[in-house]
């Protein structure tokens, strides 16, 4: 009885009584696959026959009847008029695509044979119709043979017979694992071979280092195996120190900035240093003991442990810098799910990092021999996923200098590949394969503005309030807030409902409890305008072959869990997450939907502690909801940093532990104690500096700014002194100054300019905000409205026109002989500029494609030039917004023709309405000293030498003074409106729970902006501040406080 690995069919007669046949008549070392992709194509029937190859069978369920005339191979003309192609033309498509497959991922040369099966066609009827200028009867098989087992069997033997002369690799051992493997990723795979080399070997010496176990050391590194080893011989470091750097010299291998990198020069030597008995390289890692521990000498290959060599491995980690948990995390077992639960500074990248490593030796055993079909890793980010692919590269470019194997080129090559993207991204790939199943095309266009939205918005909310308004002519004055702010809100209620995976479209209006007390309209307005834009704004998006970015999520799951999920278009094995944490109920369905269907393994890494992207749906129970609880799931803890002056994090840890004991945030000193091994060039009273003020130091703000600034000056001149005595890196060099809000942002570097302070900022959601923006939108107003003095007046004086223009031409003039005035110095500035006149310059706007006219015009005036020359920095910036708004149109243009008005507008409406997007940064290089100022939530993931806090005071448990909340639990929607400090909250919002989990996250966002610190931290501390606030949780830190 044959294997089947697949379920018998029940669509096709004939494919059903074949499956029947392969499994009563083949012997059980014959493996069935049934219906599996091939490039892209199904095949019927695949068989896997040990010891000899593949046969790939075409079944056709045709009776005599069916057939009319059989032209050709093909063109077999049907009795319905259709035609069909050649069956055996099939089989061998899919044989050649099959051995490709085999070849190019695994470099084996199987033998795949093919056959042509009728079963309902016996070989008399085959030869009447004409069948045998198909296929030739050996390779056919026909209703008697399907139903004789020696038939059957005798068959399939003469065709390999038949390929005896072919040279090719047997189905054996190591070959025939992988053929399994490829088509059941559960497959375990025999481990390899004695010679394959090992990932890694960690070595204990207890006695000391011989130099024939140097040497052997050094040879197994450049054949690409990690060397761990530790020894308690005081003169070993210095010897592997020469002889390594020996080795790299004799290789011309150099160390750049912590990589292997080729010598081009004779004459330079590599160096290998120690320093603090401890001597490092790529993948090289030598410590010395000098404690006084017992310990046995042992070496274990790719981290296999055993009990004994687990306790010494403990015991040298307790007195070193060794991270065992990171050592376990890269080791594995393979096939596992893992969750990675990594503080902050840990080194999560290099534990995705090695972990990926790992997985790619063959010593592994992980089943990984394609990592760009295999492996998948998500992060949410687009410069998080590029430096992650940028790591990986580097790792296996460092492992090809070493061994100039060239193996490790082509693993270069396949990262390349590998689906490294945001989880958006990844969406984006899954939906655009099953889109046609959910009415759109699968070159459908990603929307991620809010232009079309709002318009459909704005008209249903115009029509309401007019309505309302006929009936209660006071209605307007009922309103708890202003007009536009309430629009505002109202139009974010559905954004807000889709992070937590609600589609609202779905839902009836029971799901939406009874409307707040003070305002028994808004749910009728919540119906009638919010879920009617989202219903109206669908229908377009379909009619536009569009998806909004908002809903990419709502539409995965959808696809994931549609019969025409096509599970063969995915190799995935192991999928890696980064900042799981801040992962929403949506995407971790979408994810275990996923993962059922596939069968891949999860590797995740996230912090709760830093969790704080609530407003976008992400929850404390993002762990619990992926099932990492399960059996089934390794758990690892990384508490070891890398960043912080251990002092620093000593201090810190009051702070966290107070907030533990207050329950606001979850810090179990076992586990979330941040371990740090470095100090650094600072001097203990400078670690941690409060500087406390009192309410009437703010009112005057000359004071507490005094205060600020002198703190900043004073951070440059200790930065300053240290730079003389060693290098700085460029986060060391920086001091970051943290806020809660935009809003304190721009409050400072206000102040900044008056004092002549240069502050960076990264206060980068204001594209439409940006001189760039709002100069275009004065050049398409004018060209809409090419002869209204009022628009021409302001074209003159924006950065798009650069010219002198003496207002006092206009005194006394009438409208239209002002317009002759502005239209006589466009005139004259566009012949100079472009060879063009005003009026030729609207002609061509509307004669030629609008954004071409744009750009020409763009890049013949300059308007970056309205900055001053030296000021290269500001010129380069203005450049790269207006790039991106041209961009931001441009997506717009694939989805629908654009008209020069509906540009004009569209700017006019994120303008005005403060539309948040995203400007371009530009990367400053430079060996100074930086000072910049950002959010917290922008800080997540950097690094900074200071870090300076100057507002503390504001109360946490306060919902804020105008804003929007929702919640969506159980398929209820719990909503609350801010507006002048009182809320207005339907019947399913949980107050005291929404106000208790507001005040761990306001927790959480402080852990985040303290942990970015590198050398010290400096807090403003309010004196007079009352209830709770994060200057109350900073005091901890200090006794005399």
């Amino acid at each position: 009885m044959a294997l089947m690995k697949d379920k018998q069919p029940e669509a096709y007669e004939g494919e059903k009584k074949v499956w029947q046949c392969i499994k009563d008549n083949l012997p059980e070392d014959i493996v069935c696959y049934y219906n599996r992709e091939v490039k892209g194509r199904e095949f019927d029937f695949c068989l896997l026959i040990k010891d000899i190859g593949f046969v790939i069978i075409e079944v056709k369920g045709w009776n005599k009847s069916h057939i009319q005339k059989v032209v050709s191979p093909d063109e077999i003309i049907m009795t319905d008029g259709t035609t069909e192609d050649s069956p055996k033309k099939q089989a061998r498509s899919y044989s050649f695509k099959l051995k490709n497959i085999m070849n190019d991922k695994y470099g084996i040369n199987p033998l795949v044979m093919n056959m042509v099966c009728y079963p309902f066609i016996s070989e008399a009827e085959y030869n009447k119709i004409g069948l045998s200028v198909v296929s030739e009867p050996q390779y056919t098989l026909f209703s008697e043979d399907i139903e004789s087992n020696y038939n059957f069997s005798r068959k399939i033997l003469g065709v390999y017979q038949d390929s005896q002369q072919i040279n090719f690799d047997k189905m054996v051992g190591d070959k025939y694992d992988v053929a399994r493997h490829h088509f059941e990723p559960s497959y375990i795979v025999t481990p390899p071979a004695q010679d394959v080399i090992p990932y890694s070997c960690l070595s204990v010496f207890s006695d000391g280092m011989t130099l024939t176990n140097i040497n052997e050391i050094i040879i197994s590194y450049f054949k690409g195996t990690k060397q761990i080893v530790f020894t308690k011989g005081g003169s070993d470091l210095e010897v592997i120190a020469k002889q390594l750097s020996e080795a790299f010299t004799k290789n011309r291998i150099i160390i750049k900035e912590g990589h292997l990198a080729i010598n081009s020069s004779d004459d330079t030597e590599s160096i290998i240093e120690i320093k603090n008995n401890r001597l490092s390289v790529f993948n090289f890692e030598v410590v010395y003991i000098s404690e006084d521990i017992t310990i046995s000498s042992f070496q274990a290959y790719n981290g296999k442990l055993s009990e004994e060599q687990e306790m010494i491995l403990s015991s040298i980690a307790a007195v070193t810098n060794f991270n065992i948990n990171q050592f376990h995390i890269e080791h594995a077992e393979t096939g596992r799910d893992i969750q990675v639960k990594a503080g902050a500074g840990t080194g999560k990248t290099y534990s995705m990092v090695s972990r990926i490593a790992y997985l790619c030796s063959h010593a592994s055993n992980s089943g990984v021999f394609n990592p760009a079909e295999e492996i998948a890793m998500l992060t949410f980010t687009a410069d998080a996923a590029l430096n992650m692919k940028s790591r990986l590269k580097q790792l296996f470019v460092n492992y090809f200098i070493l061994t100039n194997n060239t193996q490790y080129l082509e693993m270069v090559t396949s990262i390349e590949k590998m689906r490294i993207s945001t989880i958006h991204s990844f969406a984006k790939e899954i939906i655009s394969n099953t889109a046609i199943t959910l009415g759109i095309g699968t070159d459908f266009t990603t929307i991620i503005g809010k232009y079309d939205k709002q318009k459909i918005f704005d008209r249903l909310f115009t029509a309401y309030l007019e309505e309302e308004n006929k009936r209660n002519p006071i209605f307007f004055n009922g309103l708890p807030m202003r007009i536009e702010d309430f629009r505002k809100l109202m139009l974010d209620v559905a954004n807000k409902l889709y992070e937590k995976g609600c589609d609202i479209k779905t839902l009836d209006m029971s799901s939406w409890g009874d409307a707040p007390i003070e305002m028994p309209y808004l749910n009728k307005i919540i119906e009638q305008v919010v879920v009617e834009t989202e219903k109206e704004y669908s229908m377009l998006l379909i009619d536009n072959n569009a998806v909004a970015l908002s809903e990419y999520m709502i539409h995965l799951s959808k696809c994931i869990d549609n019969e025409a999920f096509n599970t063969n278009l995915y190799e995935f094995k192991y999928v890696f997450i980064d900042e799981f944490q801040d992962t929403d109920d949506a995407q971790i369905a979408s994810f275990i939907a996923m993962q059922k269907k596939l069968g891949f393994n999860f590797f995740i890494v996230g912090d709760l502690k830093q969790s704080i992207y609530r407003f976008r749906g992400a929850t404390m129970t993002a762990f619990e909801k992926m099932g990492c609880d399960n059996d089934n799931w390794l758990s690892f803890t990384l508490n070891i940093n890398y960043r912080s002056d251990k002092r620093l994090l000593n201090k810190f840890d009051r702070t966290f532990s107070y907030m533990n004991n207050i329950n606001l945030l979850k810090y179990e000193r076992e586990t979330d104690t941040l371990r740090g091994i470095k100090t650094n060039n600072i001097s203990e009273d400078l670690l941690v500096v409060p500087i406390p003020y009192h309410n009437s130091d703010k009112t005057n703000s000359t004071e507490y700014y005094d205060m600020l600034f002198k703190a900043i000056e004073e951070q440059r001149e200790r930065i300053n002194a240290d730079m003389k005595n060693k290098q700085l890196s460029k986060n060391e060099r920086t001091i970051a100054i943290l806020t809660r809000s935009n809003y304190q942002i721009n409050e400072i570097l206000k102040e900044a300019k008056n004092r002549d302070v240069i502050i960076e900022s990264d206060n980068n959601i204001d594209l439409y905000r940006l001189a760039p923006s709002t100069d275009l939108c004065r050049l398409t107003s004018a060209l809409c409205n090419p002869y209204n003095p009022t628009y021409l007046y302001d074209l003159i004086h924006s950065r798009n026109v650069n010219v002198l223009f003496d207002i006092r031409s206009l005194i006394g003039k009438t409208e239209e002989e002002k317009t002759a005035i502005f239209i006589d110095c466009l005139d004259k500035f566009f012949t100079s500029a472009m060879g063009k006149t005003w009026k030729e310059l609207i002609r061509d706007i509307q004669n030629e494609p609008v954004l071409k006219t744009l750009r020409l015009i763009y890049e013949a005036t300059k308007p970056w030039k309205a900055f001053s020359p030296s000021d290269e920095y500001m010129q380069e910036y203005y450049c790269a917004n207006y790039e991106l708004v041209f961009e931001e149109l441009s997506k717009m243009n694939k989805k629908s023709y654009l008209t020069l008005d509906y540009i004009n507008e569209s700017l006019h409406i994120s303008i005005m309405t403060g539309t948040e997007a995203k400007s371009r940064e530009i990367d400053i290089d430079t060996e100074d000293i930086r000072v910049i100022c950002l959010t917290v939530h922008k800080s997540k993931g950097l690094e900074y030498g200071t870090v300076i806090m100057p507002a503390t005071d504001q109360e946490i448990d306060k919902p804020h003074k105008n804003g929007l909340e929702v919640s969506y639990i159980d398929g209820e929607i719990g909503y609350c409106l801010s507006a002048n400090g009182t809320q207005y909250s339907n019947s399913f919002y949980e107050s005291k729970t929404e106000i208790k989990e507001m005040m761990m996250e306001e927790s959480r966002i402080l852990y985040v902006a303290m942990t970015r610190a590198i050398d010290n931290f400096i807090c403003f501390i309010d004196l007079d501040a009352k209830g709770n606030n994060w200057g109350e949780m900073l005091k901890e830190m200090f006794e005399e406080m």
